[in-house]
């Protein structure tokens, strides 16, 4: 059995108002890094819009993004942040992997980090500060 994973994929708020039900990633191994059942953090330009699940691995089933994302994980929602939730400490977190080299639009998180942003959606903080 495979440990669940955290993550934060980095699209942006246009994205994310075409579809809630798919992510999508240009090439193929950021779309095989995340398993079904992994939780997905989507933020995109300072906000976190929402915590999903991933359900399934599909190929080019959405088409109605700006660009073209054809390796796609299907999402259900578990809560959508109102308003967007302010997510400077992510916006960190992204910034330093891209400067080593990795990847700005998928970044794994720790199960700690993962709980503070559900809990500060669940309560309806507007800032997410890390404990």
């Amino acid at each position: 059995m495979m440990l669940m994973k955290y993550w934060v994929i980095n699209h942006s708020w246009e994205s994310f108002r075409r579809t809630k039900e798919y992510c999508g990633f240009d090439n193929l191994p950021d779309q095989e890094r995340i398993n079904i059942d992994d939780k997905i953090i989507y933020y995109g330009q300072g906000l976190v819009f929402g915590i999903f699940e991933a359900t399934e691995h599909c190929y080019n089933e959405f088409r109605k993004w700006e660009r073209n994302y054809p390796h796609q994980v299907k999402l259900k929602p578990i809560v959508i942040a109102k308003g967007g939730l302010m997510a400077k400490p992510l916006q960190d977190k992204i910034q330093a992997q891209k400067a080593q080299g990795g990847s700005s639009n998928l970044v794994e998180l720790s199960e700690n980090e993962f709980n503070q942003i559900k809990e500060a959606i669940e309560t309806g903080k507007k800032e997410l500060q890390f404990t």
